[in-house]
């Protein structure tokens, strides 16, 4: 699993990296087998909280989750990303609310850390609505590098990425360049 972007700051990318957690291309392809993977994951995007209170059913709640962002990113049209989304931030309680947080204040959205799967569910829909809001499902991908299909959400100003990663990007261009030299 390759984490790509923020996912403690971005919504975005915890979408992202969530999503990414079953990859087609590495081995094993499912990344969250064990409760500790999950409370693994937890850490690494700074949910340190729900970390530690993470159960089976936590487990199998967040693969749910996965499975329904990831038709997100395989949409045909914006109404079909826009029901998933919707749907998920009204299952999530996706309620904005403004916290102090470090001397900062942060709008946070749904239930808190208490209830992983909905928490998550609520930080990532909420900041893919905003994605598809702002630009339909131009922003979203999957990768180009075959066999892989990792998840992406394109931030670069010509909408040209084509890859979830500089992995999958090298790879490619290797791949390329020996075509080149085969030809």
């Amino acid at each position: 699993m390759i984490i790509v972007g923020n996912p403690r700051e971005s919504g975005a990318d915890l979408a992202v990296v969530l999503v990414n957690t079953w990859d087609t291309y590495d081995d094993p392809h499912e990344h969250l087998v064990e409760l500790q993977d999950l409370r693994d994951f937890l850490r690494i995007v700074g949910r340190k909280e729900a970390a530690r209170s993470a159960t089976r059913r936590d487990l199998d709640d967040v693969k749910h989750l996965r499975a329904r962002l990831r038709r997100v990113f395989d949409a045909r049209d914006v109404a079909e990303a826009a029901e998933v989304l919707n749907d998920l931030a009204a299952e999530a309680g996706a309620v904005p609310r403004l916290e102090r947080r470090g001397g900062d204040w942060h709008v946070h959205f749904g239930p808190g850390e208490r209830s992983i799967a909905a928490h998550l569910g609520a930080v990532t829909s909420a900041a893919l609505i905003e994605v598809v809001q702002g630009h339909g499902l131009s922003r979203f991908g999957t990768c180009a590098a075959a066999p892989c299909t990792g998840a992406f959400v394109d931030r670069t100003k010509n909408r040209g990425k084509r890859y979830c990663c500089e992995l999958c990007a090298d790879r490619a261009a290797q791949q390329n360049h020996r075509a080149r030299l085969r030809a």
